[in-house]
């Protein structure tokens, strides 16, 4: 459920509160909708339906999101195409995404995600900015070496992949 929803009479703009690690992507886009020093700190009268979707979709979370008020879907969205890890941050991940419970089924399914690695959110899988709080510092990738079998590399993890 979205902390709170913020709408003009074409546009409905949720925000999940949960979700929201402060980026401020959605602050540059278009301070004169999107702005903390004021009450509410969404104005979605303040600009076109297409400029607000534009800036709700820039943000790598998922904490901002859309939807027509007269129920059109949103703007359709291509297969995961974007993963990287931010330094000392969250897993991001763009484009549709499926997360899946340890039971198979799913989770939840989004465009835009940040993932913790940290190990420390309180609303995990998703970050909170617990990497923060934590010093989370990631260790770099280390080059792959020849293993003769996966034992080589980690013991079997069947219950975890069912």
């Amino acid at each position: 459920m979205p902390t709170r929803t913020y709408a003009t009479d074409d546009l409905v703009v949720e925000w999940y509160a949960e979700r929201c690690v402060h980026v401020a992507r959605c602050l540059n886009a278009l301070p004169e909708v999107f702005d903390t020093r004021k009450r509410p700190w969404i104005q979605p009268e303040h600009a076109s339906t297409e400029a607000i979707i534009d800036a709700v979709e820039q943000c790598p979370t998922g904490a901002l999101r859309y939807r027509h008020a007269d129920g059109r879907p949103p703007r359709p969205v291509s297969e995961t195409t974007v993963a990287f890890p931010v330094h000392n941050g969250p897993l991001v991940l763009r484009g549709r995404t499926q997360v899946l419970a340890q039971d198979g089924t799913t989770f939840t399914e989004e465009d835009r995600l940040a993932l913790c690695r940290c190990g420390n959110s309180g609303n995990q899988p998703f970050c909170d900015n617990a990497h923060r709080r934590v010093a989370f510092e990631a260790r770099p990738p280390t080059p792959a070496t020849a293993a003769e079998s996966p034992a080589e590399r980690c013991p079997p993890q069947d219950e975890a992949f069912g």
